[in-house]
């Protein structure tokens, strides 16, 4: 089956359609006359990759342009990156600006505005507004979802007044082409792969950037046998990608639970060369998903459960209606029944929450043996409700990204560069995975908090940093802990 900018259905035609009236009457120059379009991805990682390029590839179907990838990381030299764009000479140069690679694109824009006076630069992302200084007017400025705004600025040939560009409707997952094609694989093989099967998130989390995300866009419809044909072509289509991982975004993939299990009862049933990565909402899963899910083979499912907190006061006041009964009790029997890994997450600095609730929260956590934790500091992140209750709540925190609490209403900094600590040596010595045996031995004699302290004293003894220690000082760490601590 050949990758194409839609993957036929129902859905599939009425896109097609779509673009022929928007391009009748549009004259196609030669490709040699095609403008080159530069999509310019600044990843966190060098093993990730840029989903909203490869949509907006898509989206570039049957107009006069040809478009280039190129994906560097927040860690590359920039003037490597200068060379290598000032190289292409294209007449459009597109960025996604996140938090990850936002103060680094305040680096790098001048410089290439410098060296390519004439090209278009259209920026995107959710930190897209706070680059709009670094932009001239010939340049433009994509908020909110931007398939179907950059369709339209391409059909204009990029020269389109921002008045008629901000009135273009948004495309819904259902209409998007499918991003990827076949001739990806020796870009995206062994790296992370994204996919989407639902927009929005109606559980608004006050600290989350889908708090205001009125959106229920459902990709695929799993009660039409259409719509199912569709989705298993696609799903074929990724795993042929070879990734090391294919990581779904939706941020509560088992929201809809018949198409849950479509995904999952088609991994299960067909060979998977990589791992599936999803983010569970626990409170959500039963007796019916167990069913399906202890049939998966060890290595090929992993859940990310964001747990945050298990004070229900805590979890109420951020908008979380999350029951740690229900999820502990989930947690246990995916742990005895599946072969799943499993990922959790904590958060430091939610409203109200001192450093008592949180060490019980890890504490009550660790107690279940998940294959990780993650002890995440809180970010005040802009365009989100939590940004207002930090201002009344007296918080204080890092003004340009990543947004980090400094402190809170109920945390001190000190507290919360000890709970820092914590995080990195777990994932030193937990989320490596490599000790699991000996945290069961140790948790059973003592609590997460205390033994975390303790691998903290040793380190300080020892003069090691908490980051990057070589597998024989770590293991070295602990098994010293083991022998005084696990008897």
């Amino acid at each position: 089956m050949a990758f194409g900018w839609h993957s036929g259905g129902e859905q599939g035609s009425c896109f097609v359609c779509f673009l022929v009236d928007k391009l009748l009457g549009i004259k196609q120059p030669a490709l040699m006359n095609k403008k080159k379009v530069l999509m310019l991805a600044v990843n966190s990682s060098w093993s990730h990759s840029s989903p909203a390029f490869y949509y907006l590839r898509a989206m570039l179907g049957g107009l006069p342009y040809q478009a280039k990838m190129l994906d560097f990381s927040t860690k590359d030299h920039l003037g490597d990156v200068l060379r290598t764009a000032w190289a292409e000479q294209a007449q459009i140069v597109c960025f996604s600006a996140y938090i990850w690679n936002r103060i680094y694109l305040q680096q790098l824009l001048p410089p290439l505005k410098k060296l390519l006076p004439e090209a278009v630069l259209v920026v995107g992302g959710p930190e897209a507004q706070r680059l709009e200084s670094y932009l001239s007017k010939t340049d433009y400025l994509i908020c909110g979802p931007g398939e179907a705004k950059f369709r339209a600025l391409a059909e204009s040939g990029f020269r389109m007044s921002t008045d008629d560009l901000a009135k273009v409707p948004a495309l819904s997952l259902s209409e998007l082409p499918f991003p990827y094609k076949a001739s990806d694989l020796s870009t995206l093989q062994n790296r992370l792969v994204y996919y989407e099967l639902y927009r929005g998130c109606p559980y608004g989390c006050i600290y989350c950037l889908s708090a205001r995300d009125g959106r229920k866009e459902l990709r695929f419809d799993p009660a039409n046998p259409d719509n199912l044909e569709r989705l298993f072509e696609e799903l074929a289509l990724l795993v042929a990608l070879q990734p090391r991982t294919l990581k779904f975004v939706d941020r509560s993939f088992n929201l809809n639970k018949a198409l849950a299990h479509k995904v999952w009862e088609f991994f299960i049933s067909n060979p998977l060369s990589c791992e599936a990565h999803f983010e569970i909402y626990p409170d959500l899963l039963d007796e019916s998903d167990l069913a399906i899910l202890e049939k998966a083979e060890a290595g090929k499912f992993r859940f990310e459960i964001g747990v945050q907190t298990v004070n229900p006061e805590v979890a109420r006041a951020c908008g979380r209606s999350s029951n740690w009964r229900k999820v502990h009790e989930m947690l246990i029997k995916l742990k005895k029944r599946t072969k799943i890994r499993l990922h959790t997450d904590l958060l430091a600095g939610l409203p109200g929450e001192n450093y008592a609730s949180i060490v019980d929260s890890l504490n009550q956590l660790c107690a279940c043996l998940p294959d990780a934790v993650q002890l995440g500091i809180l970010k005040i992140l802009p365009d989100t409700p939590m940004l207002e209750i930090a201002k009344d709540r007296g918080y204080k925190w890092l003004d340009e990204p990543p947004y980090s609490v400094l402190s809170s209403d109920a945390l001190s900094f000190p507290e919360l560069c000890l709970l820092e600590d914590f995080a990195r040596l777990l994932n030193l010595y937990w989320n490596k995975e490599e000790h699991s045996e000996s945290w069961k031995t140790l948790l059973q004699k003592d609590s997460a908090e205390s033994l975390l302290n303790r691998l903290r004293d040793i380190h300080n003894r020892l003069g090691y940093e908490l980051h990057s220690l070589a597998r024989a000082k770590r293991d070295a760490v602990m098994k010293e802990l083991l022998e005084k601590y696990g008897g």
